[in-house]
């Protein structure tokens, strides 16, 4: 059997797009395609052929034309199903592969050169490559590069739309540098795509993001998490370009939360449940906490300094009661005959911080609908890979969108939109970090970043 080393470039790029790779020779074209897509970034939502002479070209002898059977085809059209790379190449090439017919994406591949198989490679080996493929949907060689410029200067007149449009369309985890190319999360992807069974990957998993309990580690994906159930549902391209993305970013990758750092991150909830204790807190008729919890609460936190108030009456005192009632929805305190208790889980976890942050991080899906949360680990996400506060509702709009939800209005997610569909995700966020002041709407804490990694897992 034979192995066909290729060097593919895309007709007309400039700076040139190509990649060299292996390929054995026994598999059909139908796989050549998909491993085509895959290097290339494409999408899959458009329709392709190859053929073995110039589409450009006039042609000077009979062309053959491979495509997909699912499409009604032109008479002496073959299916790329019964031929294989050996059968297509025999002849020395080169071989043409179009993908978009009105984009008109022209990829040309020549034989580099040819040699024996090699059992122990997966079916396709990518060796080389620069510049990342054009977006989906760019008009062409010529439309890419005039959006990617477009997108590179600020003061052009389209540059806000330009780049409101490869938001909406590329979306927050495809590269979007010409110049970006990642040679190993693309083999990755081809691993898994090839050779599942070597990739590392648990077979019953959808996400491709969970390892086989044998190779997994302390703080690795599993499951039930969150990431990989939302990755779950995705359609199989952006669901690569996901996995790709949390490769480059390392969002995913080991090193976990201490202890100290843990604590400054849940100090607030900390504080309550301390307040509340193992052996729970006795509420007033009315059903607040005593004023010295409270006040003791606003003094320990450092939030009495920005109050206009005394600080001391649960009912007139916002930050005391959002932090109560934020507990009580994530599970880590409840009201039963008029006092307020941990559960469980958050006695167990007393002192223990965490542990504390786990139970937080776990709860914060709590009581949400299956929309709400996606929008969730889309925001988590945002938040993660370092996206700037004002530009994350842009990517859970994007996911929502692609994970196949509608707004109320059927339009596009606004700002608005996902406001809404955050709404409780936030409330938790603003509880967390040592800040001594109050939550500011215009600030964050920093340590927000961790626990959006934590609470992915």
């Amino acid at each position: 059997m034979t192995r066909h080393r290729l060097h593919m470039t895309l007709v007309g790029s400039e700076p040139e797009i190509w990649r060299t790779f292996e390929i054995e020779g026994s598999a059909r074209l139908r796989m050549l395609h998909l491993a085509l897509q895959t290097i290339m970034g494409w999408r899959e939502s458009h329709l392709h052929a190859f053929t073995d002479a110039d589409p450009h070209a006039r042609a000077q002898h009979p062309s053959r034309r491979w495509e997909a059977l699912d499409i009604e085809s032109e008479e002496g059209t073959l299916s790329e199903d019964d031929f294989t790379v050996d059968d297509v190449l025999r002849d020395g090439g080169p071989l043409w592969y179009e993908y978009d017919f009105g984009d008109g994406w022209v990829h040309r591949l020549d034989i580099v050169e040819q040699v024996p198989s090699e059992p122990h490679l997966t079916t396709v080996v990518l060796l080389d490559g620069a510049n990342r493929g054009p977006f989906e949907d760019s008009g062409g060689v010529g439309g890419y590069a005039e959006k990617t410029a477009i997108a590179a200067d600020p003061q052009h007149p389209e540059h806000e739309s330009i780049v409101d449009w490869i938001d909406t369309t590329v979306g927050p985890w495809a590269p979007r540098g010409p110049g970006m190319f990642d040679l190993i999360g693309v083999q990755s992807e081809l691993n898994l795509m090839f050779n599942p069974g070597a990739s590392g990957i648990s077979p019953n998993d959808m996400s491709g993001l969970v390892k086989v309990v044998e190779h997994r580690l302390t703080g690795d994906v599993h499951e039930g998490s969150p990431i990989a159930e939302f990755a779950s549902v995705l359609p199989p391209p952006i669901r690569s370009e996901l996995r790709q993305h949390l490769q480059f970013t390392n969002i995913l990758g080991p090193g976990g939360i201490d202890p100290e750092t843990a604590a400054r991150i849940i100090r607030p909830f900390a504080w309550l449940m301390d307040a509340v204790g193992a052996d729970g807190l006795d509420l007033t008729s009315a059903g607040w906490m005593p004023q010295s919890t409270v006040l003791a609460g606003m003094t320990e936190l450092g939030w009495i300094t920005d109050w206009i108030g005394k600080g001391n009456r649960e009912d007139v005192t916002p930050p005391i009661a959002v932090l109560r009632e934020t507990a009580q929805r994530i599970g880590l305190v409840r009201v039963q005959k008029g006092r307020l208790l941990l559960s469980a889980a958050a006695k167990k976890a007393l002192g223990d911080a965490p542990a504390q942050l786990r139970l937080i991080a776990e709860g914060l899906y709590r009581k949400l609908s299956d929309a709400e949360t996606d929008a969730a680990v889309l925001l988590l996400l945002a938040i993660a890979d370092g996206r700037p506060r004002e530009d994350r509702w842009r990517s859970v709009a994007f996911g929502l969108e692609v994970c196949g939800w509608q707004s109320s209005t059927g339009w596009r997610f606004t700002k608005q939109d996902i406001g809404h569909a955050t709404f409780w995700t936030q409330r938790v966020l603003n509880q967390l970090g040592d800040a001594p002041r109050l939550p500011r709407f215009d600030e964050e804490s920093p340590l927000l970043r961790p626990f959006a990694r934590e609470a992915l897992r």
